[in-house]
Protein backbone atom coordinates (compact mmCIF):
# COMPACT_ATOMS: atom_id res chain seq x y z
CA UNK A 1 0.00 0.00 0.00
CA UNK A 2 1.37 3.40 -0.99
CA UNK A 3 1.89 6.00 1.71
CA UNK A 4 0.84 9.35 0.21
CA UNK A 5 0.77 12.84 1.71
CA UNK A 6 -1.96 15.14 0.34
CA UNK A 7 -1.47 18.83 1.08
CA UNK A 8 -4.17 21.37 0.21
CA UNK A 9 -4.04 25.14 0.63
CA UNK A 10 -7.83 25.47 1.08
CA UNK A 11 -9.00 22.67 3.40
CA UNK A 12 -12.70 23.51 2.89
CA UNK A 13 -12.47 22.60 -0.80
CA UNK A 14 -12.63 18.95 -1.82
CA UNK A 15 -9.61 18.55 -4.04
CA UNK A 16 -9.63 16.55 -7.26
CA UNK A 17 -6.53 14.82 -5.86
CA UNK A 18 -8.59 13.20 -3.09
CA UNK A 19 -10.95 11.72 -5.69
CA UNK A 20 -8.05 10.43 -7.80
CA UNK A 21 -6.37 8.82 -4.78
CA UNK A 22 -9.67 7.24 -3.71
CA UNK A 23 -10.02 5.68 -7.16
CA UNK A 24 -6.58 4.13 -6.64
CA UNK A 25 -7.66 2.88 -3.18
CA UNK A 26 -5.11 5.14 -1.48
CA UNK A 27 -6.11 6.83 1.77
CA UNK A 28 -3.66 9.73 2.04
CA UNK A 29 -2.44 11.54 5.11
CA UNK A 30 -4.13 14.90 4.60
CA UNK A 31 -2.75 18.22 5.79
CA UNK A 32 -3.52 21.88 5.24
CA UNK A 33 -0.60 23.71 3.67
CA UNK A 34 -0.44 26.12 6.61
CA UNK A 35 0.02 23.17 9.00
CA UNK A 36 2.73 21.39 7.01
CA UNK A 37 6.33 21.62 8.17
CA UNK A 38 8.98 19.97 5.96
CA UNK A 39 10.64 18.61 9.12
CA UNK A 40 7.61 16.30 9.36
CA UNK A 41 9.25 14.29 6.56
CA UNK A 42 12.18 13.53 8.87
CA UNK A 43 9.87 11.26 10.86
CA UNK A 44 7.43 10.02 8.19
CA UNK A 45 8.24 8.08 5.04
CA UNK A 46 6.02 8.90 2.08
CA UNK A 47 6.06 7.38 -1.39
CA UNK A 48 4.49 10.48 -2.91
CA UNK A 49 3.46 14.03 -2.03
CA UNK A 50 0.49 15.60 -3.82
CA UNK A 51 -0.06 19.32 -3.33
CA UNK A 52 -3.27 20.93 -4.55
CA UNK A 53 -3.29 24.71 -4.77
CA UNK A 54 -6.27 26.90 -5.56
CA UNK A 55 -4.21 29.91 -6.62
CA UNK A 56 -0.63 31.16 -6.51
CA UNK A 57 0.57 30.23 -3.05
CA UNK A 58 3.95 31.60 -1.99
CA UNK A 59 4.19 29.38 1.10
CA UNK A 60 4.01 26.33 -1.19
CA UNK A 61 6.99 27.64 -3.14
CA UNK A 62 8.92 28.24 0.10
CA UNK A 63 8.14 24.70 1.32
CA UNK A 64 9.24 23.14 -1.99
CA UNK A 65 12.47 25.13 -1.95
CA UNK A 66 13.11 24.00 1.63
CA UNK A 67 12.51 20.34 0.68
CA UNK A 68 14.98 20.72 -2.17
CA UNK A 69 17.51 22.32 0.19
CA UNK A 70 17.05 19.49 2.73
CA UNK A 71 17.58 16.93 -0.05
CA UNK A 72 20.76 18.66 -1.20
CA UNK A 73 22.25 18.87 2.29
CA UNK A 74 21.24 15.35 3.35
CA UNK A 75 21.96 13.69 0.01
CA UNK A 76 18.57 11.94 0.16
CA UNK A 77 15.94 12.86 -2.41
CA UNK A 78 12.50 13.84 -1.25
CA UNK A 79 9.56 11.73 -2.44
CA UNK A 80 8.15 12.56 -5.87
CA UNK A 81 5.90 15.60 -5.82
CA UNK A 82 2.81 16.32 -7.92
CA UNK A 83 1.36 19.83 -7.85
CA UNK A 84 -2.16 20.57 -9.09
CA UNK A 85 -2.90 24.28 -9.48
CA UNK A 86 -5.11 26.70 -11.34
CA UNK A 87 -2.36 29.29 -11.58
CA UNK A 88 -0.61 29.74 -14.91
CA UNK A 89 1.88 32.22 -13.47
CA UNK A 90 5.41 31.99 -14.85
CA UNK A 91 6.71 32.73 -11.35
CA UNK A 92 5.08 29.72 -9.72
CA UNK A 93 5.82 27.47 -12.70
CA UNK A 94 9.54 28.36 -12.61
CA UNK A 95 9.70 27.88 -8.84
CA UNK A 96 8.01 24.49 -9.10
CA UNK A 97 10.37 23.35 -11.87
CA UNK A 98 13.35 24.44 -9.79
CA UNK A 99 12.07 22.36 -6.87
CA UNK A 100 12.05 19.19 -8.99
CA UNK A 101 8.30 18.70 -9.03
CA UNK A 102 7.55 15.53 -11.05
CA UNK A 103 4.26 16.74 -12.48
CA UNK A 104 2.75 20.22 -12.63
CA UNK A 105 -0.89 19.81 -13.63
CA UNK A 106 -3.09 22.80 -14.42
CA UNK A 107 -6.77 22.86 -13.57
CA UNK A 108 -9.19 22.18 -15.10
CA UNK A 109 -8.02 18.62 -15.55
CA UNK A 110 -9.65 15.24 -15.71
CA UNK A 111 -9.27 12.81 -12.83
CA UNK A 112 -7.78 10.30 -15.30
CA UNK A 113 -4.85 12.68 -16.00
CA UNK A 114 -4.06 12.91 -12.31
CA UNK A 115 -4.46 9.16 -11.80
CA UNK A 116 -1.97 8.57 -14.62
CA UNK A 117 0.52 11.02 -13.05
CA UNK A 118 0.13 9.37 -9.62
CA UNK A 119 0.73 5.92 -11.09
CA UNK A 120 3.82 7.10 -12.97
CA UNK A 121 5.25 8.87 -9.92
CA UNK A 122 4.70 5.84 -7.67
CA UNK A 123 6.18 3.47 -10.25
CA UNK A 124 9.30 5.54 -10.84
CA UNK A 125 10.10 6.26 -7.20
CA UNK A 126 12.05 3.85 -5.03
CA UNK A 127 10.87 3.45 -1.43
CA UNK A 128 12.04 6.57 0.39
CA UNK A 129 13.91 6.81 3.65
CA UNK A 130 13.24 9.82 5.88
CA UNK A 131 15.26 12.91 4.95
Amino acid sequence: MSHVLLIVDTPQTEPIAAAALAELHIAPVRLALKDFDPDFLLAEMFDLIVIELFGENRSCIAILQRLESMAQTSGIDHPPIIVVTSSESNTIEQALRTAKVCFLLLRPLHTEELISAIRQALRSAPRQEPL
